[in-house]
C-alpha cells in the first residue's frame, strides 16, 4: 500500500502551484472549507505500489454519526503504479484537468445537485443528502417529502436487523457486538434525520438553520478540519 508520505510527494507539484489547497489525511482539498469540502482523495490499494485517486465534493451539513455525503468519481489517469516512469507527471496533469474542468461546477449546493454524476457505490446522492441539499437552499417542502419514505424504510430495516441479530447470534458474541454497534449507529443516524424531517414539516427557518449548523460543526470535528472551516450562512438564511 502506498503511504501518506508517498501520496503527498505525488501531490506536491500541484500544491506548489495551488496554495489554496492543503494535504491532510491522504486528501488534497481546497481551503477555506465552508459548506462543501472539495478536492481529491488518494486511496491505498492492496499492491504496495498502487494508488487510486478520486475527485469529490462532500457537504459538511450531513447527519451524524457518519457526517459524510456528496458526489465523486475515480480519476483513471491519476490511478496506477507510482513506480511507472510517467505516472507522477500524468497524475499531476489529471489533477490539474479535474481542478479546471470539474471542481468549479461542484463548489455549491446547487452545483452538486445539478452535476450529471455517474453513480458509483458510495458516491451518488442518496435521499438524505439530497434532502439536506434542498433544505439548505430553502426548498423545505421538497426536502421533507424525500425523507418520508426513507424514514419508514429505515425503521423497517432496523426492526428486521434487530430481529435477525436475536435469532442468529449469541448475546455477547463478537458477531452480536458488531451488529449491535452497526444498529446503534443506524439508529442514531435515523434519529438525526427524523429531527430534520420534523423541522421541515413546521418550516421555521431558524431551527432548521440551527440544526444544519450543528451538523456542520460535528462534521468539521470528525474530519479534523476545524482550522480550515469557516462557518457561514446557508443560502436560505441570506434570502
Amino acid at each position: 500500500m502506498t503511504t501518506a508520505a508517498q501520496a503527498r510527494s505525488l501531490c506536491q507539484p500541484f500544491l506548489d502551484r495551488h496554495p489554496d489547497f492543503v494535504f491532510k489525511q491522504r486528501s488534497l482539498f481546497r481551503v477555506p472549507v465552508r459548506h462543501v469540502e472539495q478536492g481529491f482523495s488518494t486511496d491505498r490499494m492492496s499492491p504496495p505500489q498502487l494508488i487510486r485517486t478520486t475527485w469529490y465534493a462532500s457537504i459538511l451539513p450531513s447527519p451524524p454519526p457518519w457526517s459524510a455525503g456528496g458526489i465523486g468519481k475515480f480519476l483513471d489517469r491519476a490511478t496506477g503504479s507510482i513506480e511507472s516512469p510517467d505516472f507522477s507527471s500524468e497524475f499531476v496533469r489529471e489533477l490539474e484537468r479535474a481542478n479546471r474542468e470539474i471542481l468549479p461546477h461542484v463548489t455549491t449546493f446547487e452545483g452538486i445537485l445539478e452535476y450529471p454524476y455517474e453513480p458509483i457505490i458510495g458516491t451518488g446522492i442518496n435521499p438524505v443528502i439530497r434532502s439536506v441539499l434542498l433544505a439548505a437552499l430553502g426548498r423545505f417542502g421538497a426536502a421533507g417529502l424525500l425523507l418520508t419514505d426513507w424514514i419508514r424504510e429505515e425503521r423497517g430495516w432496523l426492526r428486521m436487523y434487530g430481529d435477525g441479530t436475536k435469532r442468529r447470534h449469541r448475546k455477547g458474541s463478537k458477531a452480536w457486538q458488531q451488529r449491535q454497534k452497526l444498529q446503534a449507529e443506524v439508529a442514531e443516524h435515523l434519529a438525526h434525520v427524523e429531527k430534520l424531517h420534523d423541522l421541515l414539516a413546521v418550516g421555521d427557518p431558524g431551527p432548521i438553520a440551527a440544526l444544519l449548523h450543528e451538523w456542520e460543526a460535528i462534521s468539521a470535528r470528525m474530519r479534523r478540519i476545524e482550522r480550515y472551516w469557516e462557518p457561514s450562512p446557508f443560502p436560505f438564511e441570506l434570502a
